[in-house]
C-alpha cells in the first residue's frame, strides 16, 4: 500500500506527462529539422536539437554565480548551463588545492570565471590561460573549423577583464599549447582543466599534456563535446571510453567530462586499437 501510494504522488496526471512529452518531441523534431537545413555538417544519424524535460535551474538563485556571469558574459561564446557547471566544478575541487589550466581562452570569460571563484575559495590555486590569440589551430579534415577562425580577440582583451574583475591568481600564456608554453608552467598538480579547443588534435594535445599531472579526483572539461562543428572532440573523448583509471560523461549541455579515478597514463588511439585487436 505504502509503495502504490508513493508512486501515485510521483505521477499524479499521466496523461498531462505524455502531453507535455508528445509537445517537447514535436518542437525537437522542428528545430533539429531547421538545424540540419541551417548548419550543414549537422550529422542526422548522431545529432539533434537537445531538449531536456527536467526544470531544476539553480543558477537563476545563485547570487555569487550571477553576478560574476553578468560581468563575463560579453567574453564568452558559452552558455549559462556550462558556464555553471563549470562554477560547480571549482566550488568542489579548489578546496582540495589543485591549480586549473584552461586551453582555448578566446576573451577570457569562462577562464576568470573560474578564476573568480578559485580567488575566493582558496588563495594557493593558480589558473593558467593559454591560447594562440590568432585563432584556431591544428585544425584537420575532419573537424568543422579552419586554422585561423575565432582570431577577433587578443591578450591584451583578457588582461583587461581580469583586471576589472581584481584576479591576482591568473597567468595568461600566449602561444600554442603545449608546444610554446607548457614549460612557462611550474605549477604542481591540477585539479581542474577546461578544453575549449574546437578540433580534435589541439583536444587531444592538451589532455595528454595535463593527464599526468591531474590530481585523483580531478576533471577535465571538453567544451566542445555536444557540437556538430567539433566532431573531432567527440571522437576524440569517445576513445577513452571504458578505459581504466578513467570516468567519462556525456552531460546534455554539451559538455564531456573526463573523471580521473587512479593514477597511470592516458591512452592514446593507437594503444586502444592493439588492445581491442589482442
Amino acid at each position: 500500500m505504502q509503495i502504490s501510494g508513493q508512486t501515485s504522488q510521483i505521477s499524479k496526471s499521466p496523461t498531462k506527462d505524455r502531453f507535455v512529452r508528445a509537445s517537447l518531441d514535436l518542437i525537437r523534431s522542428t528545430l533539429t529539422l531547421f538545424a540540419r537545413g541551417f548548419f550543414k555538417e549537422v550529422d542526422g544519424e548522431r545529432y539533434s536539437v537537445v531538449l531536456p524535460e527536467a526544470l531544476f535551474s539553480p543558477w537563476r538563485v545563485d547570487a555569487d554565480f550571477r553576478r560574476t556571469y553578468d560581468r563575463i558574459a560579453p567574453h564568452t561564446l558559452v552558455d549559462i548551463y556550462r558556464c555553471y557547471e563549470l562554477w560547480q566544478l571549482v566550488d568542489q575541487l579548489a578546496p582540495r588545492g589543485g591549480h586549473i589550466l584552461e586551453v582555448g581562452v578566446w576573451r577570457g570569460g569562462t577562464g576568470c570565471l573560474l578564476a573568480s571563484l578559485a580567488q575566493v575559495i582558496n588563495n594557493d590555486v593558480e589558473v593558467f590561460l593559454c591560447d594562440t590569440f590568432k585563432g584556431i589551430v591544428k585544425a584537420g579534415e575532419h573537424d568543422g573549423y579552419k586554422a585561423g577562425e575565432l582570431a577577433d580577440t587578443s591578450k591584451e582583451v583578457v588582461e583587461a577583464l581580469a583586471s576589472e574583475l581584481g584576479l591576482r591568481n591568473v597567468r595568461i600564456l600566449e602561444g600554442i599549447f603545449p608546444e610554446e608554453t607548457a614549460h612557462l608552467i611550474e605549477a604542481g598538480e591540477f585539479g581542474l582543466c577546461h578544453i575549449d579547443v574546437d578540433v580534435y588534435q589541439s583536444a587531444r594535445d592538451a589532455a595528454e599534456w595535463v593527464w599526468p599531472r591531474l590530481q585523483v579526483g580531478g576533471v577535465i572539461v571538453f567544451d566542445d563535446y555536444g557540437f556538430a562543428k567539433s566532431g573531432g572532440v567527440a571522437r576524440y573523448v569517445d576513445s577513452l571510453a571504458g578505459r581504466n583509471g578513467l570516468i567519462r560523461l556525456h552531460n546534455l549541455n554539451g559538455h564531456g567530462l573526463i573523471i580521473k579515478t587512479s593514477a597511470g597514463a592516458l591512452p592514446g588511439e593507437a594503444d586502444m586499437a592493439k588492445s581491442a585487436a589482442r
